[in-house]
């Protein structure tokens, strides 16, 4: 007998193996090529991350991409041998043609496949994942869990930055403008990952970028974030010295009197780590209060 939901996610957003195994969610990679156009699928088999690292290390360079749809629709077709509808949570669509993708296949199965709009990743998909599952667990109908997810990333902000701009400035994530006057001061740039890489400002050393980071998070909420409003902060980072996390961790948890042993740690996902290189971090937190609605062009 089919299970009435199941549950699709791409390789962008962070999780906890465990959470995955235990809800039966499956997964779907986005792929990357690299300057010889030969294409990987994002799932730690075709190319491992150590090997992607030395590779980004020794200045090669790779183009991400959305999950072809004709791998999309083989996937879903699977899953609906197992289950009635399908729930898919992709990266945001500002930042990758996954979920118009989705949409295309959602015409082959409109009764079936729910794509869900996302306006983050990482972390930030982890946080909607985490109440998807717990939603479909209580046997809610579909449009209902779909409406909750998609309202859920007006409660959470997510910022990041990086040592290496190289990856950003040739895929485009970073403007030429922008890199010089980084370049030219030896500044570090501040990004929000909030439906697009929306310039965030800049800072000086990581010290000054996780302080500003945390002014602006608070400023998301016109500065009426208390500490019992904040639900989870989450820290994704790649190839980081322990006293650089260890600052990181401390100065989030003096920013938002939030306790240092409830921050969760997780790695950046592959496919971003392709634009941020080493020494990448990026901070997700979800309260549970909405943050100033953003106007975006789609």
């Amino acid at each position: 007998m089919k299970k009435q939901i199941g549950i699709l996610i791409d390789s962008s957003c962070t999780y906890d193996s465990t959470f995955i195994k235990e809800n039966n969610i499956e997964i779907i990679p986005l792929a990357f090529s690299d300057s010889q156009n030969k294409t990987y699928d994002d799932d730690n088999s075709s190319i491992n991350r150590d090997e992607l690292m030395r590779r980004l290390d020794n200045h090669e360079s790779f183009k991400t991409s959305a999950a072809p749809i004709g791998k999309l629709i083989t996937k879903v077709e699977s899953m609906l041998t197992n289950y009635e509808k399908i729930i898919f949570l992709p990266i945001s669509h500002g930042l990758s043609s996954m979920y118009a993708q989705s949409l295309i296949v959602k015409q082959e199965f409109p009764d079936n496949f729910f794509p869900v709009r996302s306006l983050s990743g990482a972390a930030a998909n982890e946080f909607v994942l985490r109440d998807i599952a717990q939603n479909v667990h209580k046997n809610m109908d579909v449009q209902s869990i779909i409406d909750i997810a998609e309202k859920q990333f007006n409660r959470i902000s997510t910022y990041f930055s990086c040592e290496d701009l190289s990856g950003m400035s040739s895929g485009g994530r970073v403007t030429k403008t922008i890199m010089k006057v980084i370049n030219i001061l030896k500044l570090k740039p501040i990004i929000q990952l909030d439906n697009k890489n929306q310039y965030g400002g800049i800072g000086k050393n990581y010290q000054s970028v996780i302080k500003k980071i945390i002014k602006s998070i608070k400023n998301d909420f016109d500065n009426k974030l208390l500490p019992e409003n904040i639900l989870n902060i989450y820290i994704y980072y790649t190839a980081y010295e322990d006293i650089k996390k260890d600052t990181i961790i401390n100065l989030l948890s003096e920013g938002f009197m939030f306790p240092k042993e409830k921050i969760v740690i997780r790695d950046l996902p592959n496919i971003v780590l392709i634009h941020t290189h080493r020494g990448s971090y990026g901070v997700s937190l979800e309260t549970n209060i909405e943050h100033k609605i953003k106007k975006y062009d789609d």
